[in-house]
Order: C-alpha cells, then structure tokens, then sequence
C-alpha cells in the first residue's frame, strides 16, 4: 500500500512519496526501515514504484545493474521499454507473471509513475501508458490525492505544494500511507 502523485505545472513536474510499507493490515514507518525510498532515479526520469516490494527491487537491480536500457522520454518509449523488461523479469527474477485467468496478457507487476523532461507517465502492470497533462496519482491512496490535487490545483502555483497536498491527504485519511514524505523535482522541456 502506498502513495504515489506527480504534478506538472509551469516549467517543474514534481513526483512524491510517502515512505511507509505494508504487510497485510500492518503498517511498517519509515523509522523502522533503511530502504523506505518508493522514488528511484533512471537517468533523467525519476520512478515513483507502488505495490509489490519484490517489484521495486528488481526495477533498482535493472536500473543500478545498467543490464537494459531504460528509455522512458515518450509513450512509446515507455511501451516498448515494459516489454524488454518484462521478459528480464521473467528470466532472470523469476516473476510470476499470473494475476487472473482472464487477464488480456501476462501481469508485469507494476504500477508506476514516471515524471521526466517530457511530462508525467503512468505504467501499469499491463504494460499500459497514459501521459497527464496535469497530475496523477497511483497506490491505496489514488483517489483521495487526486481529490487533494484537483481542488490545490487552480489555486496553488507551485508544484511541490499541489504535491504534498495529495499525499497529506492520502496519508491522513487512508490506512496504507504513511509520512514521512519525500519528493523530486524534473524541469520539464515541453
């Protein structure tokens, strides 16, 4: 369970976190944990990771290890990107790629969000990807930060306040989030 919002105004997209993890209704604080980052840096993009744990240790080990390219500037790019490392996945992390009989295709395990010079993606498990104009949220918390977001933003300028908005509110009021929080910031070139 987690937090995940990205916002993109003026020249700034903002992508943040909150830093607790979850075994089943147990909420573990980020006081208790080393590695309570959801937010990982590939090149110029920076990845926000919700659900599985196991997940976002193999997209830091793809990442760190530099074993596949990760280009994430576009949609397509994003697609095409999912798809080698869903194979790497399988391979050589030995995912199990099952979720229900009658899922379309094979579950890569992911939900992210991705904010880098081109704007704010989203990547589902599916291999699916939507590009926001504005803001987005994903994890437990999904509904209550957008709620927080769409209200902050025609009235807050700054990106990193529309932010905080929607994970204090996720953190507040849902029972898989928790503060502290951590957030970054990409200049956006379109």
């Amino acid at each position: 369970m987690s937090i995940i919002v990205a916002v993109r105004k003026g020249a700034t997209a903002v992508i943040g976190a909150d830093t607790a993890e979850s075994e089943d209704d147990l909420v573990i604080h980020a006081d208790y944990i080393v590695n309570h980052s959801k937010l990982l840096r590939a090149g110029d993009s920076v990845l926000g990771l919700a659900g599985w744990s196991a997940t976002q240790h193999i997209i830091e080990s793809v990442v760190r290890s530099g074993s596949l390219e990760l280009k994430l500037g576009s949609s397509i790019e994003i697609f095409e990107t999912a798809r080698k490392l869903h194979e790497v996945m399988k391979t050589d992390y030995f995912m199990d790629p099952q979720e229900e009989k009658e899922q379309p295709v094979e579950s890569s395990q992911i939900s992210a969000l991705i904010v880098n010079p081109s704007g704010i993606f989203e990547l589902e498990s599916y291999r699916s990807v939507a590009q926001y104009t504005r803001f987005w949220a994903i994890g437990s918390g999904k509904r209550l930060a957008i709620g927080a977001m769409h209200a902050a933003y025609k009235l807050l300028d700054d990106p990193y306040e529309i932010a905080e908005a929607g994970l204090r509110a996720a953190c507040q009021f849902d029972d898989g989030c928790s503060e502290p929080l951590e957030m970054k910031s990409v200049a956006l070139t379109q």
